[in-house]
């Protein structure tokens, strides 16, 4: 299965988001945001890798989200967006709130392996490989554009595919068997790259990047872990989504 840096930075790599416009604008929009919610958000540009730049969101939260980080990428056409949750980042919410304050696209993908019961991770995870298109303007839902998903909930697999059908999609491929199969890890990137997104190529990221930090307390009984930490916890293995199908 296709992950970002083989999920070195599971969970927050597992889920997260792009916008359709520049680094510095992207930053604006979210930094008067969070200004609005918390009274105060600082920005403060970071640089380096990807994977340098991914390590100053650790410690990672449960319930509040006091670090979200911004990355520019090639062309700065699009700003990918992660953040500091224990769960993972929460691209929905914010990419889908920002794509309409700054109209423009939004693109929140997940491509998480499903370990659970394979032996190869402990619990192991359940997984998923969604795609969700927003745009500026309301739809019959939010302003969801194009929502398509291949989850495991639990129980079982499910797939959805919701919204306006986009040019290049290859429907013929939801009629797979398995349910699996309808929408994979390799259709996701098929799927953004034909809107001019690499999300797995760590060539596609710029060495620039903005850390937004507000101020949010984690409660009392809240989570505040290390990347390592909160890995052993969900029993995340770096690595190992390579030799997962999907």
């Amino acid at each position: 299965m296709i992950t970002l840096l083989s999920d070195r930075f599971a969970p927050i790599t597992s889920r997260f988001g792009f916008l359709e416009v520049p680094l510095e604008v992207a930053a604006a929009g979210l930094g008067v945001w969070r200004q609005q919610l918390h009274g105060r958000a600082k920005a403060e540009p970071v640089g380096g890798s990807l994977a340098e730049m991914l390590e100053r969101l650790p410690p990672l939260t449960g319930g509040v989200r006091p670090r979200e980080l911004l990355v520019g990428t090639v062309g700065d056409r699009w700003t990918a967006y992660f953040d500091c949750g224990f769960q993972g980042t929460d691209a929905v919410s914010t990419v889908g709130y920002l794509a309409e304050e700054l109209k423009c696209q939004g693109l929140a993908i997940d491509s998480t392996p499903h370990t659970f019961g394979t032996g190869l991770e402990t619990p192991g995870r359940y997984g998923a490989v969604q795609f969700e298109l927003f745009g500026p303007l309301q739809t019959d839902f939010l302003n969801y554009v194009r929502t398509i998903s291949a989850a495991h909930d639990g129980s079982r697999w499910s797939f959805e595919a919701n919204g306006t059908v986009q040019a290049f999609e290859d429907p013929d491929r939801y009629e797979a068997r398995r349910v699996r199969d309808k929408f994979t890890s390799e259709m996701l990137a098929e799927y953004a790259a034909e809107l001019g997104v690499r999300p797995f190529d760590e060539d596609f990221y710029a060495d620039q990047g903005i850390l937004i930090e507000s101020r949010q307390k984690v409660p009392r009984k809240g989570k505040s872990m290390s990347l390592a930490d909160t890995q052993h916890y969900w029993g995340i293995v770096p690595g190992i989504a390579d030799r997962v199908p999907g």
